[in-house]
């Protein structure tokens, strides 16, 4: 998307936050089985701003499609739709929506959009003759104008004066189409406008407006507060200002100015001045990604220059002070940077209203989505790999999890089903829980077929609830006896697993039956910079998360022993676990294969604990993860273990050790 038009960046960009919003509006409206007001002109103004920009860019489909669901809207605004219509409202505009996301997708990977609007044209078109009695629906209605804009029959004839100036952000472009854009939804709120530059499809209006704003006049009945909120919610807008102007004042146009009148009835207002500006911007993702690589470069090159052996040798006080100063300027710098990648997660949340709305209606069951904690925040590069697992989660949820109707009230439940999602901080990680009031998984079942496939060689009795669980997230793995369109509890949850790993996350189930089931998602908050453990084995030097580490100790030679297998465990306060050396897993010689002279860590997981024995502790370390040479990943197939490496401060190279792709059972 970076390297197309900037006119193409920015029309997809706002058409995407426009989408969202409507679709937003429309859920909620759903819920309450109505739109207020309020929000049918806020969907009217949504529709008319895509079509404005997808007639600038010349896309035609997408014009026709918005500028359709903009007539429908445009009639309901006038006839008031009844009760019994919204169902099919909401489904005409929700397909509507999905048809301009797709196209929006297509521009985005530089293809050429290509929706049909037809099967919507129809829908809108046999609504509104409907409601209207009409044998057609209405023909095309032509764009609103500047002269159009003028006039408003049900302006009251001593509704006040607002003059309105508008300063866009510098560089944003299509400053002539933002104009039109922010003019019409001052229009639709209801009354009589004129604006300068007075023709804003001219060319040359981007240059005037840029270099001196926009001033827009307009009489109307509507709320100052109502304008600055519209003006406040309109993107690229740098400043403006609302003055309220008097009946007699010399600014007014006279486009604008009222049948002659006595002067005694005439009322002079002192002009109420309304500030706002809006203080943020829109910058390329990449560009952040660039800056976060930078950040990372300096700290490992502060460090490279801080430890230098030849410098600390020295002994130099003064160096040392200037040092300790540069370290926290860059950890400042650091932290400010790593705020920027920060996203709320609830756009991601948001969306599963969608996937609800959707499974509800083809299961034919009654679902109610709770959210908790949609403000909490990751990195960019996180929210992106979410997406897919959550639509997952809650898909088998709503599917596979919750009883129908009928079997939920013979068990005592109320007829509708909860799905909730929530969202918290723990400590360096965030953990994102799934959870649904359904039947919850069929421990049996899993276990029989965990058996049949050869997954596991132990007795049912020998499997844990949790090991038991676990099962689903194998690729395939699915307790449903028929494949429906979305399947069993198991299709599609390796993409869970496999996604929130990518991520260095990890995945828990549990789940009670008759009560529920809940998925646990760990992940780290970013995956730039990490704290960590550094370890020596041999010649090499490794880091494990801090946040994986329970513990670190040296163990007893009565501790260690061998199990019947020959895997080697440890006894540790009346609990067993395994060890993993690390020599052995990646084929170095070590200082030492004794136990009490080296040390052991003890790790946990996603469904284990186990200890890792290495020669030594060497402390903590700050580093940035870097991916693992091509090179290595192409000539080594099995990298299991290994997350990424790092540079030290000597220059050296460091592995990090992937904790959820180890477990006690590798030797």
């Amino acid at each position: 998307m970076g390297n197309q038009d900037p006119m193409i960046d920015i029309y997809i960009y706002e058409a995407q936050q426009l989408l969202e919003t409507l679709e937003d509006i429309l859920l909620e409206g759903e819920k309450e089985h109505r739109l207020t007001d309020e929000q049918i002109n806020e969907v009217f103004r949504i529709m008319h701003t895509i079509k404005g920009s997808s007639g600038m860019m010349s896309f035609e489909g997408l014009t026709k499609i918005s500028h359709t669901v903009e007539d429908l809207f445009s009639q309901i605004r006038e006839k008031k739709a009844r009760s019994g219509d919204w169902d099919n409202i909401f489904d005409i505009v929700l397909a509507a929506s999905d048809l301009i996301k797709a196209d929006i997708d297509k521009i985005s990977l530089g293809q050429n959009p290509d929706c049909d609007p037809t099967e919507v044209m129809k829908r809108v078109g046999d609504y509104l003759d409907k409601i209207s009695h009409r044998v057609a629906p209405a023909e095309e209605a032509e764009d609103v104008s500047e002269e159009a804009l003028v006039e408003d029959e049900d302006t009251a004839p001593d509704a006040p004066y607002y003059k309105i100036k508008i300063s866009f952000e510098a560089g944003c472009q299509m400053e002539n189409m933002r104009a039109f854009g922010v003019a019409n939804e001052l229009h639709s709120l209801g009354g009589r406008i004129c604006h300068v530059p007075e023709n804003l499809m001219d060319e040359s209006a981007s240059a005037e407006i840029a270099e001196h704003g926009l001033i827009i006049y307009m009489q109307t009945s509507v709320n100052p507060d109502t304008l600055k909120s519209v003006l406040d919610s309109t993107m690229f807008l740098a400043a403006f200002s609302v003055i309220s102007l008097a009946v007699d004042s010399e600014e007014l146009p006279a486009v604008l100015l009222p049948p002659p009148v006595k002067a005694e009835e005439t009322v002079k207002e002192a002009p109420q001045e309304v500030q706002g500006k809006q203080n943020f911007i829109s910058v390329n993702v990449n560009k952040i990604d660039k800056l976060m690589d930078l950040v990372g470069e300096i700290v490992t090159t502060e460090s490279m220059v801080t430890k230098n052996p030849e410098v600390v040798s020295l002994q130099l006080e003064s160096f040392e002070r200037s040092g300790q100063q540069l370290r926290k300027l860059i950890n400042e710098l650091q932290d400010i940077v790593m705020s920027v990648r920060m996203l709320p997660v609830s756009t991601t949340f948001h969306k599963m209203h969608r996937i609800v709305r959707d499974m509800s209606k083809k299961v034919g069951r009654e679902v109610n989505l709770t959210i908790i904690g949609e403000e909490t925040e990751v990195d960019k590069n996180i929210i992106d790999h979410l997406s897919d697992p959550l639509m997952h989660l809650i898909r088998n949820s709503v599917d596979h999890g919750l009883e129908p109707p009928g079997e939920r009230t013979a068990a005592g439940k109320r007829p509708a089903g909860t799905v909730t999602l929530e969202a918290r901080n723990t400590g360096g990680d965030v953990t994102i829980t799934v959870s649904d009031d359904g039947r919850g998984l069929d421990r049996e079942s899993i276990v029989r077929k965990a058996i049949e496939r050869g997954v596991t060689s132990k007795s049912p009795e020998e499997i844990t609830d949790k090991e038991a669980y676990s099962y689903i997230f194998l690729p395939g793995f699915s307790t449903n006896e028929q494949v429906t369109e979305f399947s069993g509890r198991g299709v599609g949850m390796d993409v869970v697993r496999s996604n929130i790993e990518k991520v260095g996350g990890s995945v828990l189930v549990d789940s009670t039956p008759g009560k529920g089931t809940t998925v646990q998602i760990k992940i780290p908050l970013t995956l730039a910079i990490i704290e960590g453990m550094k370890l020596s084995v041999g010649d090499l030097t490794f880091i494990v998360p801090i946040l994986s580490i329970q513990e670190s100790f040296k163990p007893e030679a009565k501790d260690v022993f061998l199990d019947p297998d020959g895997n080697e465990m440890i006894m540790l306060r009346g609990e067993c676990y395994s060890v993993l050396r690390l020599h052995h897993l990646f084929n170095i010689v070590p200082e030492t294969e004794n136990p009490e002279e080296g040390i052991l860590i003890r790790i946990t997981n996603d469904t284990h604990t186990y200890c890792l024995f290495a020669d030594k502790l060497l402390g903590e370390q700050q580093a940035v993860v870097k991916p693992l040479p091509l090179y290595i990943q192409q000539h080594n197939h099995n990298m299991r273990g290994l997350g990424g490496c790092a540079i030290l401060g000597d220059g050296s190279i460091s592995l990090i050790v992937d904790v959820n792709t180890l477990n006690g059972e590798m030797r």
